[in-house]
């Protein structure tokens, strides 16, 4: 690493003559025109003409003697600052863009994924490699206080921005990309460190399941494709001729933090804001706070999100235009929202869009789509429905109850494609799904077999739950501490 006075630092010679293994074997060979973005040397698009030999590779480099030695090997090499000027390339002539360890060395990555998206071609994707900021050597260095920026790594010099998983995934939402979570390249923490994390993890409400993923992981490779057509390269879902809908959307609220980090992050609920947000505190059941909020509402549509859900940029604009295409196919609508299910037979098929925790859930395909229920984490009705929340339901199963009761008055029940995120921290049920699903069960007994997003609830099912319950927290804290001391025995390590 050099650098010189008044400059920021510059990368090392061995930063331009890389060729990333992961990157490599995730460009598809279908992909006859690729773009790598911040190239280097070309030792990347060198191995990919390599692999397909009738395959052009573009390359786009800042560092002038870099992008010398790339033109000796890529079809083509623009040198160019990339947050300064378009790339002179045709649109919709890419199959796949490259940004190999790139995107965290610019001040807006959101902007140049956006700018570029209009190169690709129909069908075409997106590839990063982002290093992890979660990594468990950036938390232990953080706890020691001495957070060492270095020549190369998680904390090279030159990096401006700093990901996890869950922030990545909102970044290429709001830049109009669907993203998938393809490989985690992971440098393990040690047994002692998990086993200290655990607590940490508990005290803010995250999976140590889960969270030992983030915590091992060095670098992520996510794959990501248009969510409109490559040519619409503004907001997702913004129309030149039609503002966005005002909305009023309600959350019942049990954690603060999680709700600051996702819902009242999204785009459209940042100040200034032109929606009417309702957050409930306190409620009992999500029935008492999302019925009073109904008659609150000064928009005709109503948002019912969890707390932890994020609506990428465009997201009103999206779901208005998705309204008006569901209304033209079913008539009248029930509730709406992002994912459901159907009993079709002898089983319960899903439809539906979104990104749960780290998974692209479903397809766009055959959106939008009549279901019987819904899941609970988008709910959309319009303040004059005569449809109202079940009490008795708690906090589960009302997407799926409201669902029902839209039925049985002739109103459709709907999936649209309005992608957002479920940035949940929790991995398991708890007793109280249970309990709302033998409320559901019973209300509804007359209509089982029912499908719902999570489970289909059968009379076999609640034979083989009727007895679930989590044993008591003391008990899982005793039983945990055991079976972890006889891995750790079994691993000839210290418990």
């Amino acid at each position: 690493m050099s650098t010189s006075p008044g400059s920021r630092p510059v990368q090392s010679e061995a930063y331009f003559q890389g060729c990333n293994p992961h990157l490599l074997k995730r460009v598809p060979a279908s992909a006859l025109r690729v773009l790598d973005v911040g190239c280097g040397e070309g030792r990347l698009g060198a191995a990919l003409k390599h692999l397909v030999p009738r395959r052009q590779v573009f390359g786009i480099e800042r560092a002038s003697h870099a992008a010398e030695q790339a033109s000796q090997v890529l079809d083509r090499v623009l040198q160019m600052d990339l947050e300064a000027a378009e790339p002179d390339l045709a649109p919709g002539s890419i199959d796949c863009i490259v940004y190999g360890d790139v995107l965290e060395h610019l001040i807006d990555a959101e902007g140049v994924l956006r700018k570029h998206r209009k190169l690709l071609a129909p069908g075409g994707r997106i590839l990063c490699s982002i290093p992890n900021i979660q990594h468990h050597s950036i938390l232990s260095a953080l706890m020691r206080g001495d957070l060492q920026y270095a020549s190369q790594g998680l904390l090279d010099w030159t990096h401006l921005r700093f990901f996890t998983y869950a922030t990545f995934t909102k970044l290429l939402l709001d830049a109009g990309y669907a993203p998938t979570l393809s490989e985690v390249i992971s440098v393990p923490a040690s047994y002692g460190f998990l086993q200290a994390a655990r607590s940490l993890a508990e005290h803010v409400g995250a999976s140590i399941d889960r969270t030992t993923k983030y915590l091992d992981a060095f670098q992520y490779v996510f794959e990501a494709t248009a969510i409109d057509p490559p040519e619409a390269a503004g907001p997702v879902g913004a129309a030149a001729d039609q503002p966005e809908p005002r909305l009023t959307v309600v959350a019942c609220v049990t954690d603060e933090a999680v709700l600051e980090a996702n819902l009242l992050s999204s785009p459209c609920l940042r100040a200034p804001c032109a929606h009417q947000v309702i957050l409930l505190r306190g409620c009992k059941s999500a029935a008492e706070g999302y019925n009073r909020a109904l008659a609150q509402a000064e928009h005709p549509l109503v948002v019912f999100a969890h707390q932890d859900v994020y609506l990428p940029l465009g997201w009103p604009g999206r779901l208005a235009r998705k309204l008006v295409e569901a209304e033209r196919l079913f008539g009248p609508l029930g509730p709406i929202g992002v994912f459901g299910a159907r009993w079709a037979g002898d089983h319960g098929p899903r439809s539906g869009y979104v990104v749960d925790r780290d998974t692209l859930l479903g397809s766009p395909h055959g959106l939008p789509a009549a279901v019987e229920t819904l899941d609970e984490l988008v709910l959309v009705l319009r303040k004059d429905t005569p449809l109202r929340f079940d009490a008795r339901l708690g906090f589960h199963f009302y997407g799926a109850d409201i669902g029902l009761q839209a039925v049985e008055r002739g109103l459709q029940p709907v999936v649209i494609d309005a992608l957002c995120f479920h940035n949940s921290l929790h991995a398991h049920l708890s007793a109280a799904f249970y309990d709302s699903a033998r409320s559901f069960a019973k209300k509804w007994s007359a209509k089982l077999p029912v499908a719902t997003s999570v489970t289909d609830v059968t009379e076999q099912w609640l034979r083989d739950n009727q007895l679930r319950r989590p044993w008591p927290q003391s008990w899982v804290k005793v039983l945990g501490r055991q079976l972890r001391a006889q891995l750790a025995r079994r691993a000839g390590r210290e418990p």
